[in-house]
């Protein structure tokens, strides 16, 4: 028994208004609604506020309280890292002329009545202030008030002065030589000589205590 082939006639142009009929575009409800990160964040902050405060808040609400807390947090970071480093906040201005680092010299190597007397002499005060700051890292060293380590910054030394007399006096002494090595400011003689007289406050002071 012969079986007749079965044929099927292609009508291109019914296919065609098929294909242009809206009706039958099936894949376009397959189409996810595309989301941005802060579309995602948003509603993720949108669940836990509500979930706080029991659904009391809207979701056009959320997003602006999403945006204040996010600043709160930054600024709260930035001023933490004030704290800790503020050199990261003011002008680098770099010379030639100031050897002696913080971080990169040890302060027990140093004849700082020499180094110190060569530097005025020169008129290099930059340099001279900065041998004046490290010469009073060595006596608070000296004397136990500070842990000296060769890596540590002048912020750091700032948290370990228990002794609230000498505290102040240390910390204008300490953004004196932040405003010199990191800002803008001009190293003077009439500013080494107001950081001297720091110094010799904080020596009076020490010695008051342990006279």
């Amino acid at each position: 028994m012969k079986i007749q082939a079965d044929t099927i006639i292609y009508d291109m142009q019914k296919i065609a208004d098929y294909q242009a009929d809206s009706r039958f575009d099936y894949n376009s409800q397959l189409d996810l609604p595309e989301y941005t990160w802060f579309d995602v964040v948003s509603r993720w902050f949108n669940r836990l506020i509500n979930s706080i405060f029991r659904g009391e808040f809207e979701e056009n609400i959320t997003t602006p309280v999403m945006v204040i807390v996010f600043i709160l947090v930054l600024l709260t970071i930035l001023f933490f890292l004030y704290k800790k480093r503020p050199e990261l906040f003011m002008r680098s201005k770099k010379t030639a002329s100031t050897p002696y680092d913080t971080e990169e010299e040890n302060i027990h190597r140093i004849n700082f009545d020499k180094e110190i007397s060569l530097a005025l002499n020169k008129g290099d005060y930059r340099l001279a202030i900065r041998l004046l700051y490290l010469q009073t890292l060595r006596f608070l060293s000296d004397n136990q008030l500070i842990d000296w380590q060769i890596h540590k910054t002048p912020t750091e030394y700032l948290y370990e002065i228990k002794n609230k007399e000498m505290k102040l006096p240390f910390r204008e002494l300490t953004n004196h030589f932040l405003q010199v090595r990191y800002g803008n400011y001009e190293a003077s003689l009439g500013l080494y000589e107001t950081m001297y007289g720091i110094r010799n406050h904080l020596k009076n002071i020490r010695e008051g205590e342990t006279g």
